[in-house]
Formats: C-alpha cells, structure tokens, sequence
C-alpha cells in the first residue's frame, strides 16, 4: 500500500508510527448537519493540526474525514493521541455535533516512494482504526513494545487480545490506550470475525471447492438456511468456519457452539448468548433474539446439531423472525426444513488427505520421506480419508513409521469394531479409527481419557486431576493425550483449559457406558461442580465476586451437567442446595428463568426433604421471581419458604425471606402487610443477635417508612443498618443499606446528602461488581443530574443503568432510565424524541403504573410536553414510541427496522 504526502519531503524515515484517525459516524453527522458539518469538520483539523504540531507528527494525507500521521518517535505518537482524544472532548460541541475519533497506530519500518510511504505497516495502522470506536485509541504490539511502559503517569495500556485484521495474514495483539479523561468502555473491535469467531490455527486442504460452493449458495438471495452435512470426522465444522471467517468481513457473524448442550430446549438460550442478548420479563425469549439480529444481515453458525433432533423447530423460528437473516448449519444429518440447501461433504481426495497427512506430520516436527508417500496413501485410504482420523493417525508419527502404522490398521492389531452394522461406512471406519487410537493408551490414559469425556463444556486442570482421581503419572498421561489429538489445551485466564473434538467425546462416552464406568465417574464430576456452587456462594457476596461470576460463566455447561445428573440419579437435595447456592450468579448473569424452572421441577419433587433445603429453595425461587417483576408468584413462594425457614430454626434466612416478602407486599400495594413482615423480622433478628440480620430487618422498616412518607424515620433506620453492615463487614450488605440511605434523603430532600450516598453506593458496587446496585445508584444519580439542569451526566448515568438493567432482565426499572432520557431530551428541545422515549417507558412498564422513583420527573415532563406539543400530537408520539426496540445505547430505533 502506498499513501501520497502532502507535505512533500521532509516525512521521517527508518522506524516510524503512523497514526490513523477518522472520524465516527461522519456520514449521520453530515446528514445531520447539512452545511454546517463543513465548519465542524474545519474545527476539528485545526484540533488535529495544532496536537500534531506540537508533538513532531507529519501530515501525510487527509482522506475525507480521516487524518494520516507519521512520528519520527512511537512516545510522540501516543501522547498525541492521548492529548487530540482530550482536546476533542474539551471542545464546546453542540450535542449533536459532537466529534468522536477513532485513532489507530501502529510502528513499522516502510519504503519513502517519491513523496509517500509505501508497505504493510501503513495497512495494519489503516486496519487498527477502521476497526477502532469513536473516542478510543487502539495500539499495535510493536508500539508498545517500542513505547514501553515509562509513558505518562496516567496512562496505561489494556490487553484486547488477539485480532485478525483485514488483508493481514496473522493475527494482531492489539492494545487499547487508557489515560485520565478518556473513555475505558468500547464495545468489541470491528475486526474479522467480531469475538465469536475462534482463530483458524491451521490450513483448510483439499476444500476449495466446497468453500466456493458454500459462499456461492450464501450470496444467493434466495437462500437463507445452508446445512453442511457428513460423516463425523469429515470437516464440516472446519468447512464452516473457514466461509464464516471470510464472510466476516462484510458482515456481522455469530458462531453457537452446540456440542456441549443436550437438552434440545436451550438452544434459543444459546443463541442469546453468543449474541450477548438477554431474556426480557414478560417477552419471549426470541423476541429479544430478533431484536438483536433485526435489520443487520447477519449470519448465523449453528455448528453441531447431529444431537438435537427437535432443533430444526428453533431454526424455523429464528428464520422467521428475522427476515434479513442466514443461516449456516453443520449436523450428520440434514434438518428438513423446506427451504434447507444441503452441502453434502464427502471424504477428502486421496491427494488432498496425503496432503493433510504430511501437513499434520510436519506441524508434529516429522518430515516424511518422499519414498513413503504411497504408504501414506494406503494409511489415508484405509482410514477413508476422513481428516480427523487422519489428525488422530499421523499425531503417532512420533514413534511408529507410515508402514508400521498401516501393517497395524489392515492387520486388525488393536481395533476394536463396535456400533450397528447398519451405520453408514464411513462412520464405522471412523470409530474403528478411534478405538484403534484408544487402544494405544496405557491403561491410566484411558481412566483420564474417560474422565475428561465427562466435561460437556471442558475443563481446568484442577477439575480434570479431581474427577479422574489422578494418579502421580496425571501430567504425562495428559501430555500423551494431548499429543495423541484426543485431548486439546487452550489458554484461559492464564491458566490451559481442556477440551475434546466431539466425536471423540462421542466416543469415549459410549465406551464409558459399555465399560460401566459411566456413573461412578458421573458422580464424581457432579460432586465437584456442586462443591463449586455451595464455594461460590459466599464468593459471590465478596470482593471477588466478578471473578467468581466469570468462572462460573465458563462452567456453566459442567453445572448444568452436574445439577441434571443429581436429577437424575434422585438426589434433589444436592440439586436444590446448590441451584439456591447460584442464586446471585443466575441473576447476575442473565439466566433467571433457567434457574427458575430448575427450582420449580426440584421444589415439585422435594416433598420430603429437610424443611431447610426446601424453604432456602423456595426462597431462592421467590427473589428471583421479584427480579422479574412476577410479584404473585413471588409472594407465594416466600409465604412458603417462610414458614419452613422458621420450622428449621434458620433465623438469618428467615428475616432475609420475610425483609424480600415485605418489599413484595409494598409492591402489591399492601403496606399494613408489609409494616407486619418488617417487625416480625425485626424481632427474630433481635432474637438471634445477627448484626447482618438486623441490618436486613431494619431495611425492611425503612421501606415501609419511606412509602409512608415519613422520610426522617426511614432515614433513621437506613443509618443504622449502614453502621451494622459497616461492622459486619459484609460489603454486599452495605452497598444496599447506603443505597436506601439515599433514596431516604432523596425523598427528604436532603439532595446534598442522597448524592453523597448513591456516588458511594455505585463505588462500592463497581468494586463488588454488583450489576444491580450499580444501575440503581447510577439511576438516581441521573435522576439528581437531570434535577439539577445537568443533562449530559443525566443521559450518561441513565443510558450506563438501562444497559445494566437490559441485562438484568428487569423491564419495570428500565423504564424509569427511559423517563430519565425523555427528561434530558426535552430539556435540549428534542421535544419529539422525549415524547417517543416516554412511550417506550410505558410499553417497558407494562400493565403497571408509574411509581415513586419516576413521579419526580414525570409529572413536571407530561405537562411541559403536552403544552408544547399539544395532547393530540404528544398521544401520537407517544403511541409511536411503544413500538421501539432496544434502546439501551439510547438510539431510537422502530422495531422492524433495518440497517
């Protein structure tokens, strides 16, 4: 690539950082702007001059909206970046010509042609921005390599991972700018493949023509749904990938791994979370799945759906509501579906799987002979030149040659023919494959190999040495695995996280069954993902609480499979222990209404379990329901577990169940129930003498108090429930105390004191990184912001708790951050976009009213609009704005629309 100067000579030569910046969004801001984007556009290039200047930067070119830089120095580079990022947000800006740049750079060593630069380093600088966001600034490695870490004092450099950019070959480190000022929160870098996509560790051989066949039938307008279908082992899923990746390029792409999940009814969940979507109360959960993919043409990876054998009815859904979509599928079978397109995928050629054999063998450090590639023939086609027997047979290079190891297949010496004579070929040839490879084991790899096959979703070492119950050979039997191709080690959280292709999963499980192995083995993996969950409730609680959240993410496949097989083997107490002991993780993490109904079938069965399980169930299931807002079914389930935490004498649960029940009842409108619940857990936690129990009880109080409208007396017993939490130490507990704390001086318009309270609360819980009282505080600080006249800090704290309470599944309180935005946009004179968000807070609240936390800033915003707007046109808008879909980047946007 070469870029022309405009300066002429004078560019700096031998090691240079290029800097890249355009910026974001400047085809909406010219729409926007009309004329005026000129001088906005002119202000900004003075801005970009002037930093440039003052750090040695060269103007190479300017390109429509975007600057090309060159610095003699990588230092010069980033604090002129640093400084132009800082200057552009000092600038007085009308909202809504606001600049954002996008900023990437990059140091290489290029060629001077005439009076530009030529070489790669110029494209990966150009790469970096493209795949940047307004207001961040992302660095290559070698920059930072070359910049050190003597930098600034407030500046820092945080790790993005690895990125394939765009005509680059490999993949980049990429590393984003941090400084004082700067925005931190981006979402994902636009490079290939977005974060869904794994990187492509090796060469696709012998499938051209299947790749072309495959991107020619998705460029099809016609076609929505491509099903790549095979024997195992033949490379469906590393067909699909590869077509994948390069379609990543032009548009967004989602890959749904499959393979772990065995209950065909969690297939749409799966789905929401490779799209980072989440379940909304009251709404299906493909609605919110549409929402996601509505209006993008984007493209779905569905890979392994061989097990799933209802799964072709969540396909059809998907294809359904959402018109713009495709769909690429890889299962042994073809789903049947009337409009499906079928790629069959046979067996590679004979020279194409040779071609992969010697590949696989030099990846191994083996260089075959050219004298032994008709043996590899033979090996190829006796292994019917499927790629991952192929991977399994030439993984043993490194201690038998190509003649012995084909003297062993065709002499029957270590294979073991099992399944149906009636399978298809292929497929038996493939497991005698795979039987053969098992055969070479000693016999403490095939424990470990069993063990491993254990782990729908893989698994840490840790984990692996404790259900294998290893023996002091672990580590090699495990190398040997992994050597072998039977086992595969990722990088993970600094630490090597195990996994298996899922034919050999397949494999091993069955074997696990003929051998009677399976259950005791079973048995083991549960015990140690229930001890899991019984840990994580209190780490949940803690200051590690992110991390145990995180860890529990990563396992959730391993606990699925541990808390159906207690199921299934009829031990519900350990099932129910330890989905209660998950109760802030199901919240937390979006998957409430999974939780729920795994509480509701155990609590079906649990009629003669200890009344402690039962009612810590029961409780467990009713504050979940109050996070979706299901408030009867929420007071129903905690009557219950009250009286059963009483029966067991657990006196901290209950006053925690009776403080959840009174909350309930104010929301069911029935304040002498509530005032009831409160001193009955007052006293009870006198009774016991918890300080955390008190603290619970007297919140209840406070609650009571506040919707009494006696804001001193709630006041009053919020601040000895922060002394209580204070001394307890329990973090978690404070952060709700000083939290209601300040609703209380919120109400008792002690502004001065509720700010103060709720700017603690959002510290504490950014510590904790508790989701729920970080969109609350931010909530009622935006709702002080926008009070006070502030409206920009209003917006940002409202738009920072509607995405957390997006996630939350909490519709109730997303609308009240929609009646905040509505408040902001009218204050600017966006009269019509406030009176649209008032109605998407009316279709979020639903069938309910609005309540206290709104009142404040609804009534005064209702009778500013409709006498601006008069009631006819505000009543249209407001219509209008029910039928808007995610707003949680604070875009209006109607359902329907697309992009």
């Amino acid at each position: 690539m070469s870029v022309r100067a405009n300066q002429g000579k004078g560019l700096p030569t031998g090691t240079v950082t290029f800097l890249f910046a355009d910026i974001e969004g400047s085809t909406r801001l010219l729409n926007a702007l009309g004329d005026r984007f000129r001088s906005v556009r002119r202000r900004s290039r003075e801005i970009v001059r002037d930093v440039a200047t003052r750090y040695g930067g060269h103007e190479v070119d300017w390109a429509g909206d975007g600057v090309f830089l060159a610095f003699a120095r990588a230092r010069d580079a980033v604090v002129a970046a640093v400084d132009l990022q800082r200057a552009l947000s000092a600038e007085p800006w009308p909202p809504e010509e606001a600049i954002r740049l996008r900023i990437g750079i990059h140091t290489g060593e290029p060629h001077v042609d005439g009076d530009g630069y030529v070489g790669v380093g110029v494209v990966v600088a150009a790469r970096i921005c493209a795949a940047a966001h307004g207001g961040q600034v992302v660095i290559s490695q070698s920059t930072r390599e070359i910049v050190g870490d003597e930098l600034l004092a407030d500046v820092s450099f945080r790790p993005l991972g690895h990125h394939r950019l765009k005509d680059i070959a490999e993949p980049e480190p990429l590393f984003q700018l941090v400084a004082r000022d700067l925005e931190e929160a981006f979402p994902p870098l636009a490079t290939l493949g977005g974060s869904t996509l794994p990187t492509l560790h090796h060469r696709l051989v012998g499938r051209g023509q299947q790749v072309d066949e495959l991107e020619q039938l998705l460029a099809r307008p016609d076609v929505r749904l491509v099903t790549v279908t095979g024997p195992g082992g033949a490379g469906k899923s590393r067909l699909a990938l590869e077509v994948a990746t390069a379609a990543a390029a032009s548009r967004p792409v989602h890959l749904v791994g499959l393979a772990s999940i065995a209950d065909p009814g969690l297939v749409p969940s799966s789905i929401a979370r490779a799209l980072g979507t989440r379940e909304k109360p009251g709404q299906p959960l493909w609605t919110s799945i549409a929402d996601a993919l509505a209006g993008k043409r984007a493209l779905v990876y569905l890979d392994n759906l061989e097990h799933l054998s209802s799964a072709a009815a969540h396909v059809r859904l998907l294809l359904d509501a959402v018109p713009d979509l495709d769909v690429l599928a890889t299962s042994r079978t073809p789903l049947r579906l009337s409009d499906e397109h079928v790629l069959p995928l046979d067996p590679l050629p004979v020279d194409a799987a040779v071609e992969l054999f010697v590949e696989r063998a030099r990846s191994r450090g083996v260089v075959l002979a050219e004298e032994s590639l008709p043996t590899i023939g033979g090996l190829c086609k006796r292994l019917d030149c499927l790629p991952l027997a192929i991977e399994l047979v030439a993984a043993r290079l490194t201690f038998l040659s190509p003649s012995q190891l084909l003297q062993a297949l065709e002499s029957g010496a270590m294979l073991e023919l099992e399944g149906p004579v009636d399978l298809p070929e292929r497929q038996r040839t493939l497991r005698a494959t795979l039987n053969w490879s098992y055969g070479l084991l000693t016999e403490s790899q095939r424990a470990l190999h069993g063990a491993l096959a254990l782990f729908p979703g893989g698994c840490m070492l840790d984990d692996a040495r404790a259900v294998a119950d290893a023996s002091e050979s672990f580590l090699a039997d495990l190398e040997s695995l992994v050597l072998a191709s039977l086992v595969r080690g990722s990088a993970a959280h600094d630490e090597i996280r195990l996994s298996m292709l899922v034919t050999v999963r397949e494999h091993a499980l069955a074997r696990l069954e003929s051998e009677g192995r399976n259950d005791e083995l079973r048995d083991r993996h549960a015990a140690r993902f229930v001890e899991l969950s019984l840990g994580a409730e209190s780490g949940l609680a803690g200051p590690e609480q992110a991390a145990w959240a995180d860890r529990l993410e990563r396992e959730l496949d391993n606990l699925r499979a541990a808390l159906d097989w207690q199921l299934q083997c009829g031990r519900v107490e350990d099932m129910l222990r330890a989905t209660s002991a998950l109760e802030r993780f199901w919240r937390s993490n979006a998957h409430v209404s999974e939780a729920r109904r795994r509480l509701a079938f155990g609590i079906e069965l649990a009629g003669d379990l200890p009344s402690d399980v039962r009612g810590l169930a029961l409780r467990t299931a009713g504050h979940l329901a109050m996070g979706q807002s299901d408030w009867h079914d929420s007071s129903r389930l905690l009557d219950d577990a009250i009286d059963l935490l009483h029966e067991s004498g657990r006196g901290y649960d209950e006053v925690v169940a009776l403080g959840y029940r009174s909350f309930v009842a104010l929301r069911l409108d029935e304040p002498e129930r509530a005032r009831t619940l409160g001193a009955q857990a007052l006293e009870i936690a006198r009774e016991i003498g918890d300080k955390r129990a008190l603290a619970y009880a007297l919140m209840a109080l406070g609650d009571v108090a506040w919707v009494d409208g006696e804001h001193a007396r709630a006041l009053e017993h919020y601040t000895e429930a922060v002394e209580l939490a204070r001394s307890a130490d329990d973090r978690l507990l404070l952060v709700d105390a000083v939290y209601n704390l300040g609703m209380a001086a919120f109400q008792g318009s002690n502004v001065t004191r509720a700010r103060a309270a709720f700017v603690e609360a959002l510290d504490l819980a950014d510590e904790l990184r508790d989701a729920p009282h970080t969109a609350a505080a931010r909530f009622m600080l935006a709702e002080l912001d926008v009070l006070a006249g502030d409206t920009g800090a209003a917006r940002e704290h409202a738009l920072e708790s509607l995405a957390r309470y997006t996630d939350l599944e909490d519709a109730r309180s997303r609308a009240r951050c929609l009646v905040i935005l509505a408040a902001a946009a009218e204050a600017e004179g966006s009269l019509d976009d406030a009176a649209r968000l008032l109605g998407a807070a009316d279709a979020a609240r639903g069938d309910d009213g609005p309540d206290g936390f709104e009142q404040a800033v609804l009534q005064r915003l209702e009778s500013q609009l409709e006498s601006a707007l008069g009631a006819q046109t505000l009543k249209r808008l407001r219509s209008a704005g029910t039928r808007l879909r995610d707003l949680s980047t604070g875009d209006l946007v109607p359902v329907g629309t697309k992009g």
